[in-house]
């Protein structure tokens, strides 16, 4: 299958022309796909190749879509399902991308305007949608392909702003005319307990009688540490969604410690609505056994809970690093009949500038439904431009915070326009991005006011349509990640400093961690998540002892794709204290701390204590820095390499 490629001038493209404009100017990463067009489940990943001065897939056994991350103007990245009008492409041809896009696009908002025969057109999806019916009118199968690809390309950028109207405006009306069978939730996320009481009253003022909180437990805590919140959150009438484990938590427990949390936090918390037995599941940084811990954590909710519903979250990302944490593959292959009886209402968390959605949304939810049929769904997570992760913008090139709004109005309405749809959000940064910002806010209390009075008639969005450079702008070049992590609230104590204990293998107390370390790099590790001080100086130190080499890397992001710090350590026969360069960490609330093997020649049998993060003169964020509770605070994804020892 041969694709041809044209710029709204109707200018070919070269095969890496084509990369740049679908990559953001190299901000974001190859992410082309094929999928199965029934059911969204990937078949392949990269299929695209250059063959003569165009792009090309083989088609496989199978009759396949393309997806393919696309810009448009102004509502920028979209997740565009090439797919031959739904029937998939089985047959060797040449497809004119653009063009063929469009009309796939107009045929799918033909249908999902069908669909819904109450809904009263606002002037801009009139507007838009007119707009693209006249480009795609100029051109037939027998215009020149440059005049088809550049009327795809305009018609495209129209198609996106009138879906987008679509779904925002009809929603409040389908959620509102359907209260009775499923109850509207407006949620939000708080990951810390402090200042509980004004980020709840914020949560109840904008969003109640529909008003939810998704509560972050962070790793480490005990149920006691959220008995303020809960009750507060019960007393002022908002319900409570409870997270035992977060998906970036989820690999610091074994399959019983996961059960076993979920167990202490439902014995603490009966009054508690809703539990969230995974967390952005399908992520490729959880535990390979993460739908047996689904499972567990179902049938605990279930057997102790009774009547509090069960809430599942996948993390949306359809082509993404492997084909197997693609969403609808890794549902298929992971939930058995038995999990999904267990859940009562399965969402995603969405991140346009992480995995763009645009024009694909209506297709995502309806595959949802379809894949979930006796669940509810809805969005679990959604957020906008996190730092670290800004591969591409939406909606605004230029301006982050209006982009941020337009994003936050799109999918709050948007996401009600399904059967079986709760709506949700639990919009991630609520605390930092809706506290001050009274457009933010505006935007939910309006969705509110629609739910309560019925919204009647749609309106246009709020939100002014920005107008933006077609010109993407290049962020860093990081790999596919997931979705930010949750703040934690402890704060650890002051550490003394301890003195060496030169003949042993242990520098201070009665244990180190040991590395063996191979001949070959293995890029393997020994790691924690550690709370920092946002937009402070820090650095690393750790006492050493042995032979060879590791790498010791801080990273900025979950994913480990954004390095903070990185220092080679090459161990002696005495022990030697290495201490990074000073760094600032931004506004992060937490880094990743790890030692990595990353070195060849550079074997040998490597002894580590006594490991410190923090600013200079503060507090050790490093939990267990001395190895004398054993593995606890410490992931290993290497036992053969890294282990903890005793010198006694």
């Amino acid at each position: 299958m041969t694709l041809l490629f044209f710029d709204r001038n109707g200018t070919a493209l070269t095969p890496t022309q084509v990369r740049s404009a679908s990559n953001n100017g190299g901000a974001g990463y190859n992410n082309d796909f094929l999928l199965n067009p029934a059911n969204m489940r990937a078949i392949t990943s990269g299929p695209l190749y250059t063959s003569g001065s165009n792009l090309a897939f083989n088609i496989p056994s199978q009759a396949v879509a393309l997806a393919f991350n696309w810009p448009t103007l102004p509502g920028g990245y979209q997740l565009l399902i090439l797919d031959n009008g739904g029937s998939g492409f089985s047959t060797a041809a040449t497809i004119n991308f653009t063009y063929q896009a469009a009309l796939d696009v107009k045929k799918k908002l033909d249908a999902a305007r069908s669909a819904r025969p109450d809904y009263v057109p606002s002037a801009k999806f009139t507007t838009a949608y007119q707009a693209a019916v006249s480009q795609l009118a100029g051109v037939d199968v027998y215009s020149p392909e440059s005049a088809k690809g550049k009327a795809g390309q305009l018609a495209l950028d129209q198609l996106a702003v009138a879906y987008d109207a679509l779904l925002a405006e009809h929603g409040p009306v389908y959620a509102a005319a359907n209260k009775s069978t499923v109850t509207p939730w407006i949620g939000f996320t708080i990951d810390t307990v402090s200042n509980y009481q004004a980020n709840v009253d914020l949560a109840a003022t904008l969003a109640a009688p529909y008003a939810w909180i998704r509560i972050v437990f962070d790793a480490g805590q005990a149920p006691s540490t959220y008995t303020n919140i809960v009750n507060y959150a019960k007393s002022k009438g908002v319900k409570v969604l409870g997270q035992p484990v977060d998906s970036t938590y989820d690999k610091g427990y074994t399959r019983a410690q996961y059960k076993q949390r979920f167990i202490d936090y439902i014995t603490a918390f009966p009054q508690i609505d809703a539990w969230e037995v995974g967390n952005e599941v399908n992520g490729s940084w959880l535990s390979s056994d993460i739908g047996l811990r689904i499972a567990d954590a179902a049938a605990e909710v279930k057997a102790r809970a009774p009547g509090k519903l069960t809430f599942l979250t996948f993390f949306w990302q359809i082509n993404t690093d492997s084909v197997a944490y693609s969403m609808f593959t890794w549902a298929n292959a992971n939930l058995p009949a038995s999990t999904r009886a267990n859940i009562d209402v399965v969402t995603f968390s969405q991140y346009q500038e992480q995995a763009p959605m645009g024009v694909a949304f209506d297709q995502v939810m309806k595959t949802l439904r379809a894949e979930f049929p006796t669940q509810k769904i809805g969005i679990g997570e959604l957020g906008y431009w996190i730092p670290g992760q800004q591969f591409w913008w939406a909606y605004n090139q230029t301006d982050p915070l209006v982009a941020k709004r337009v994003v936050a109005e799109q999918y709050h309405n948007a996401s009600f326009d399904f059967p079986g749809s709760i709506g949700g959000v639990f919009w991630w940064t609520f605390i930092t991005d809706f506290k001050s910002d009274t457009a933010m806010q505006q935007i939910v209390k309006t969705l509110r006011d629609k739910l309560l009075s019925g919204a009647p008639t749609p309106t246009p969005s709020a939100t002014p349509w920005p107008t933006v450079s077609p010109t993407p702008t290049a962020t860093p070049t990081p790999t596919p990640t997931p979705s930010p992590t949750a703040t934690p609230t402890p704060t650890p104590s002051p550490t003394a400093t301890p003195t060496p204990n030169s003949g042993g293998i242990v520098f201070n107390g009665v244990w180190s961690a040991m590395a063996k370390i191979p001949a070959t790099a293995t890029y393997q590790d020994f790691y924690q998540t550690v709370t920092v001080t946002p937009n402070a100086n820090h650095t690393v130190s750790v006492w050493v002892k042995g032979s060879g080499s590791l790498q010791l890397q801080v990273w900025g992001n979950a994913n480990w794709t954004k390095r903070v710090s990185s220092l080679r350590i090459n161990a002696t026969s005495t022990w030697t204290k290495f201490t990074t360069p000073v760094f600032n960490v931004g506004n992060r609330q937490r880094v990743y701390l790890s030692f990595d093997t990353a070195y060849s020649n550079a074997a040998g049998t490597m002894y580590f204590d006594e490991i410190f993060l923090g600013t200079s003169g503060g507090v050790n964020r490093v939990t267990n820095p001395g190895f004398e509770s054993g593995n606890t605070g410490w992931s290993n994804d290497a036992p053969a390499i890294f282990s903890i020892q005793t010198g006694q």
